[in-house]
C-alpha cells in the first residue's frame, strides 16, 4: 500500500521527459548518485574560469522543465558579476538515472549542493526553484548554508494533492496518498526552518498552484524576505515592466543581504531598480514561469 501511494503521488505531481534537448551554450557534468548519475547543466558568465566566479547559482526547474532549458538569470540583473550557473535534471530526468520520484527529490538536491559547495569554496551560492523546483530549493536552505533565494509559485505538495484532488473521493484517499509525500521535502516547515534572505515571485491567479497555499509557505518563512505579488499573472504569465521593476529592486536587496560584490571591480553597479537595458528581451523570457529560473 506504501508503495502504490508514493507511486501515485508520484504521478500526481511530477511530469519527467527524457528525450535529448539542445544546449549548446552550457557544459554536461554528471555527478554520481546511488547507483547511477545526476545529470548537471553549467555555464560560465563573465568568466573563464571557476577561480573568477564571483556567486554560484544553483537552479531547480518546474515539473515538467529541463535543466538544458534554464536561463542565464539573475545574470541578467546582476550584470557585473561573474557567475557559474548550475542547473539540475533530478533523477528520472533528461539524462539523469533512476525514476522520477518525490522520495529522491531531498537527497538529489543535497548531491549536487555539495558538489558545488566544494567547487565555490565557501564563495557564495544563490539557489533559485521555480515552482515543484522550489521544493529542493527549500530543502537546502533548511539544511545548508545558502548565500539567497529566490522562487517563484512554491507548492506545498501535500497539501496540495489534498486540496486538488481530495474533492472526489471524500479527501480519504488524496489523505491517504500525501501522507507518503517525504516530510523532508514539506516546504511548510522548511521554509520556517530557513533563515537565508529570501525573494518570493507570487502569481495571485495561478491554477496550477493557487495563490492560497503559497502563501502558507511565504508566511512561514523566518528568513527575511521580499515578496512580489503579480496580480493578474497565472503560473505561467511572464513579468509586466512595472513588476520588472519591483523585481530588479528585490534583487538589489538580495544582492546586498547576501552580500555579492564583484572581485574584478565592486565600485561597478548599475542605478538601483533599473533593469539591464540591453537584456529586457531575455528578462521577461526568463520570468515566464515555463522555465522561470
Amino acid at each position: 500500500m506504501k508503495l502504490l501511494a508514493q507511486r501515485i503521488a508520484d504521478r500526481l505531481i511530477l511530469r519527467p521527459t527524457k528525450h535529448p534537448v539542445a544546449a549548446p551554450d552550457k557544459t554536461r557534468r554528471m555527478i554520481p548518485f546511488g547507483r547511477g548519475s545526476i545529470e548537471i547543466w553549467s555555464r560560465m558568465i563573465g568568466a573563464t574560469h571557476r577561480d573568477d566566479v564571483d556567486v554560484f547559482v544553483l537552479k531547480f526547474s518546474g515539473t515538467a522543465g529541463r535543466a538544458e532549458r534554464s536561463t542565464y538569470h539573475p545574470l541578467d540583473y546582476w550584470t557585473d558579476l561573474r557567475a557559474n550557473l548550475w542547473s539540475v535534471n533530478p533523477p528520472g530526468y533528461g539524462g539523469s538515472t533512476g525514476t522520477a520520484s518525490l522520495s529522491t527529490l531531498a537527497e538529489a538536491a543535497s548531491t549536487a549542493y555539495r558538489e558545488l559547495a566544494d567547487i565555490a569554496q565557501g564563495r557564495p551560492i544563490i539557489v533559485m526553484g521555480n515552482s515543484l523546483g522550489t521544493v529542493s530549493a527549500l530543502y537546502l536552505a533548511a539544511n545548508f548554508p545558502i548565500a539567497g533565494l529566490v522562487l517563484r509559485n512554491p507548492p506545498p505538495v501535500r497539501q496540495l494533492i489534498i486540496g486538488r484532488h481530495g474533492w472526489w473521493n471524500l479527501w480519504v484517499a488524496a489523505w491517504a496518498i500525501a501522507q507518503h509525500v517525504p516530510q523532508q521535502i514539506c516546504s511548510i516547515a522548511n521554509s520556517s526552518r530557513a533563515h537565508c534572505p529570501a525573494v518570493f515571485l507570487t502569481s495571485r491567479r495561478d491554477t496550477t498552484v493557487p495563490s492560497t497555499f503559497q502563501d502558507r509557505i511565504i508566511d512561514a518563512y523566518r528568513g527575511p524576505r521580499r515578496v512580489l505579488k503579480m496580480k493578474e499573472a497565472g503560473h505561467a504569465t511572464s513579468l509586466n515592466l512595472g513588476e520588472q521593476r519591483e523585481y530588479a529592486r528585490h534583487l538589489d536587496w538580495l544582492r546586498d543581504q547576501s552580500a555579492l560584490v564583484s572581485q574584478s571591480d565592486p565600485k561597478v553597479r548599475r542605478s538601483e531598480g533599473e533593469p539591464a537595458r540591453d537584456a529586457q528581451d531575455a528578462t521577461s523570457d526568463s520570468l515566464a514561469g515555463r522555465q522561470v529560473i
